[in-house]
């Protein structure tokens, strides 16, 4: 009896590992909708769910815009890449008009249109990602070369990462370095051009904070955190204080203190601290394996692409995703000195929230459209088959 023909390169059914991601999605958000009551109750103690019903509204926009993206044809969106690539810059400009952006925190990064906000960095990652994949796959064997495989990305690259800077919105831009430099290495771009970009890059950002008295002065408190306590390090203490409380099972749903006016950004961007004191520190485990295995499930989603563009596609959504976890985790638990980042499909905000609901949607769409022979690799060399 002769053998099936396989036709489809991706895995099927529930080890799929673009299922697996949208559960481990899935599972983040339903703890984020639960913690969020909690840790947005005393500010809003009127209408105790404001934030709550806002964030519903957030994630069914989410869903809608989801399943529509999981159906569109991702090569039939190539053709927009350069109308979606100044779309993007001019989201970014749009900030720096009067009466249209906005300043949250000392970072003018919020457009707002009437009653709606929006955070315009979150969704011009979105076609940062689709420009890197683009151009990738369109120079094909050029990637190596200085001037098309390096200069010209670096610079289309930059003028989205410059305008970020500028808003200033720091932690964003280091997000969008660190997934440009995995992406610029998974397309076959020289070390040789990367490594000396990447320390000259850390030096750039260096000289920034240190002209900046704001930031310099953050990083100087995160360097002697119990010092500095009531002071520019505070955030970062009363979240650590809000881990302490929890130990390992947590003082109970509801039950946490930090929230009360004790720990800023309670519901947003240090919502991973609330987690800790209320369901302790098994719970915080939980969260950080369940990255994990999103993270392992897009590895293993993207070796089986079959073409330069879905692979760098899919690798940059999984990377957006990941290098934000890893950041704002690292921030809460005073690693890594405090910025403004929120934790993907957990912290309150549409924005992030829609973001990455698309990034998922992709990362679906691929797996469906993947039909097309095996991704044939010779160590980091990527080949286009069919097309």
């Amino acid at each position: 009896m002769a053998k099936k023909k396989k036709t489809h390169v991706g895995y099927s059914g529930v080890l799929n590992p673009a299922t697996v991601v949208l559960v481990c999605a899935g599972l983040l958000a339903i703890l984020g909708i639960t913690i969020l009551f909690s840790a947005s109750l005393h500010i809003h103690s009127s209408s105790p769910y404001f934030f709550l019903e806002k964030q519903a509204i957030w994630i069914a926009l989410t869903i809608v815009v989801g399943l529509v993206l999981m159906m569109v044809n991702l090569d039939w969106i190539r053709r927009f890449i350069w109308v979606g690539y100044a779309l993007g810059i001019g989201l970014l400009l749009l900030v720096f008009i009067p009466g249209i952006g906005t300043t949250i925190n000392g970072s003018r990064s919020w457009v707002r249109i009437g009653p709606v906000g929006f955070q315009v960095a979150e969704f011009a990652k979105i076609g940062f990602v689709f420009f890197i994949a683009h151009y990738f796959s369109s120079i094909r064997n050029e990637n190596h070369t200085f001037l098309r495989g390096f200069i010209y990305p670096s610079i289309g690259m930059g003028i989205y990462i410059g305008l970020v800077i500028l808003q200033p919105d720091l932690g964003t831009a280091l997000i969008f370095v660190m997934v440009a430099v995995s992406l610029l290495y998974l397309a076959g771009v020289r070390l040789v051009y990367l490594v000396p970009s990447v320390f000259a890059g850390f030096a750039g950002v260096v000289g920034l904070i240190y002209n900046d008295v704001e930031r310099w002065s953050r990083l100087t408190a995160f360097w002697n955190m119990e010092a500095e306590k009531s002071g520019d390090a505070y955030q970062g203490w009363q979240a650590l204080l809000a881990f302490g409380a929890g130990g390992i099972e947590g003082v109970g749903l509801g039950n946490g203190r930090q929230q009360q006016s004790f720990l800023p950004e309670a519901h947003n961007d240090f919502i991973f601290a609330i987690i800790g004191e209320e369901l302790g520190m098994i719970a915080t485990l939980a969260v950080v394996v369940t990255y994990g295995v999103l993270f392992a499930a897009g590895v293993l989603h993207i070796r089986r692409a079959p073409n330069t563009y879905q692979y760098l596609l899919a690798a940059g959504c999984v990377l957006m995703i990941s290098v934000q976890a890893i950041l704002n985790l690292g921030v809460v638990t005073g690693v890594l000195p405090t910025t403004g980042l929120p934790l993907p499909f957990i912290s309150y905000g549409g924005s992030n929230f829609l973001t990455m609901g698309i990034f998922v949607a992709i990362i679906l769409n691929t797996s469906f459209a993947w039909r097309s022979p095996v991704l044939q690799q010779s160590k980091r060399k990527l080949k286009d088959i069919g097309g």
